[in-house]
């Protein structure tokens, strides 16, 4: 067998992406559960509209044997057939004897393959939407934090006007939102290809249904609706246009670019001793030069994004180059571009929201570097003081010209001082005025303090709002409560028939919020407060003096909330009868549910290692979860171990 390290890989799986869920969006794996999927889809809408060759046993086969995929024939079907969709059409007929002769009944390849392409387009438009939530969210807490740390303004890259570090990393923050505002708007526009057959005419659909054309509508409504968009393509050769893939491209490459801008003004100011990017423990920056903090995570970004940044010019060739109703030379060039500009870009989000969770300001420098130029600055308000103590504005400017120049010249030496500047009697009207001023270097900010709180409150925080990033997120952990019996025994729920009563669920969930000494929980099924403290939760929830029997011992998994919504995925069946009827109403909100996760709430529930999802989860039982001591201490013991979940 031959060893990875033996042949190429790309780096954005083995270096750059290893933990992307757009790894199996893209995988191929999906793509013939999609095709699949699109096929089941079409034939589901064609018996709803009454096409006779279409049986509800044809169809309940193919759904039963979506994700039945035998590889071995898969690879050799293309090989015989050197068509990547007959062969899969081939291989899924194998093994859906009653549905061979109705799978891909009128379609044409592009039915699946640029079908497929946009819900994989889909999805991983709403991850990389979520990432610059998550990475703006980083930037507006680092914003905050700052908002009245004083810097010098640098302009031609040269020392300006002081602005503060707030200020500066709201203007980051907003090339971030423009860009996510533009891809979020091709989100919004985008158009599913539909069911259009060969030429884009729709001629075998017309020739199924008899000259209906109402019905193959019909049908090109439904299997849009199906697939979940809300827009399609009225007009199509056999592939939609292109333009729309142009439009993509556009909106990641504006991403790219103010990833790079940010990344490169970091990289300066780190030049400068003003910032300095996060340095691991055992982090090494150069082989030869030991003493060295390189800003290598700013670097990366502007290494990974330069491709990125020029994607636009090869959707617009490959926009150009679609001749007539179709031709395949656009074929490779999507293969590959198209995800990887997602993997791109989900590859320095990933890097940018490391930078920002650590990024530190050298105060020290920054105070040095503000004191020089406050004296300066001093001399530009005392101009404006000496006019409104009517000396003549020309008068005063040669003054000061001449008193900056010369301080300019001893500042080679030492440190200037304001008082000495100011010593001519030529300032005696203003002099205490501009010391006490310069006394407060924030007050040369102008409103940089305001402009930032409204930015982040504005802009920043109802797009992460929107995107269901939570605003300290960080202090959030999902709980599921379940054990090996799924008999989860907890009292004062309001299903519980009395006071003092308890329940058996099979499972529950609950979010947890940390904080110093007031923890919170979440339960929206509780009859105690909502949020409840953590302690009164607990106490109330699984008495102590109630002994639980052994298939009720509870276990907890506990992940971080930002972890939960990355590899939770539900289509709620669970809530569903044998005959797909709801065993009570559902929430209101759309379900957390991506079709390359599958539905995947029984790993969730599972409360040992064997879980697909140990790896990004901790199971602990009450002891532990209390920290083996009374629950009055549970808030800190729990915090302490949702800390090692971090």
């Amino acid at each position: 067998m031959t060893c990875p390290e033996e042949s190429y890989t790309s780096v954005l799986v083995t270096r750059y992406c290893r933990s992307s869920p757009l790894l199996k969006t893209f995988s191929e794996k999906n793509k013939t559960i999609l095709w699949r999927q699109l096929w089941i889809w079409l034939a589901e809408a064609e018996l709803e509209l009454g096409l006779k060759q279409i049986t509800q046993e044809a169809v309940d086969e193919l759904k039963a044997n979506r994700d039945n995929i035998d590889w071995p024939l898969v690879r050799a079907e293309e090989r015989r057939l050197k068509h990547d969709v007959m062969a899969h059409n081939h291989t899924y007929g194998k093994i859906c004897p009653k549905a061979a002769g109705i799978i891909h009944l009128g379609a044409t390849s592009c039915y699946v393959q640029d079908n497929a392409d946009l819900i994989c387009i889909r999805e991983a438009v709403d991850h990389i939407l979520r990432r610059v939530a998550v990475v703006l969210h980083r930037i507006g807490v680092f914003a905050d934090k700052h908002k009245d740390t004083v810097t010098v303004g640098r302009t031609h890259y040269q020392t300006a006007s002081l602005v503060t570090v707030g200020k500066r990393a709201v203007i980051w923050a907003q090339e971030l939102v423009l860009a996510f505002k533009q891809i979020e708007h091709f989100r919004e526009t985008i158009k599913f290809r539909g069911v259009k057959g060969a030429t884009g005419t729709q001629d075998s659909f017309l020739t199924l249904f008899q000259g209906d054309e109402d019905k193959v509508e019909q049908l090109d409504e439904l299997v849009t609706k199906k697939a979940g968009f809300s827009q399609r393509f009225f007009i199509t050769g056999q592939t939609y246009s292109r333009q729309q893939d142009a439009h993509l491209s556009f909106g990641l490459a504006a991403l790219g670019a103010a990833i790079k801008k940010i990344s490169t003004d970091i990289r300066i100011l780190q030049a400068f001793d003003e910032l300095l990017e996060p340095f691991e423990k055992d982090q090494i920056g150069s082989s030869a030069m030991p003493y060295k903090k390189n800003p290598m995570k700013d670097e990366r970004c502007c290494s990974i994004v330069r491709a990125l940044q020029q994607l636009p010019a090869e959707a617009l060739s490959i926009l150009s180059d679609q001749g007539l109703e179709r031709t395949l030379d656009d074929s490779a060039g999507r293969r590959r571009w198209i995800p990887e500009g997602f993997l791109l870009a989900d590859a320095a989000l990933d890097v940018l929201q490391n930078i920002f969770e650590g990024l530190t300001v050298q105060r020290e420098n920054v105070d040095d570097l503000v004191a020089r130029e406050l004296p300066f600055l001093g001399l530009e308000k005392a101009m404006m003081y000496l006019t409104e103590e009517g000396v003549d504005r020309q008068q005063a400017h040669s003054v000061i010209r001449e008193t900056a120049l010369a301080a300019k010249q001893r500042q080679k030496k030492h440190p200037v001082d304001m008082a000495e500047m100011l010593h001519d009697p030529f300032f005696d009207k203003v002099r205490d005025r501009v010391l006490a001023l310069v006394s407060k270097p924030l007050s040369f900010t102008g409103r940089c303090v305001t402009q930032t709180t409204r930015f982040i409150k504005e802009e920043i925080d109802p797009l992460v709002s929107k995107r269901q990033v939570l605003r300290r997120h960080d202090a959030f952990f999902v709980v599921f409560l379940s054990n090996e019996e799924r008999a989860f025994p907890i009292f004062e729920q309001k299903a519980c028939e009395e006071a003092r009563d308890y329940v058996i669920w099979d499972y529950h969930v609950i979010l947890v919020e940390k904080a110093d000494g007031a923890s919170k929980v979440y339960d929206l099924d509780t009859t105690l407060d909502f949020p409840c403290p953590f302690t009164e939760y607990c106490e109330e929830s699984f008495p102590s003096e109630w002994k639980s029997p052994p298939q009720g011992a509870r276990k907890f998994r506990i992940l971080p909330v930002a972890v939960y919504l990355e590899h939770f995925s539900s289509d709620r069946r669970h809530m569903r009868k044998a005959d797909n009827t709801w065993n009570s109403p559902p929430p209101s909100w759309e379900p957390n549910f991506r079709v390359e996760l599958g539905h995947n709430l029984d790993e969730f529930i599972r409360m040992d290692a064997d879980s697909a999802v140990s790896h990004v989860s901790t199971v602990l039982d009450e002891e532990a979860f209390y920290g083996g001591n009374s629950r009055r201490n549970a808030p800190e013991s729990a915090k302490g171990r949702m800390n090692e979940c971090e």
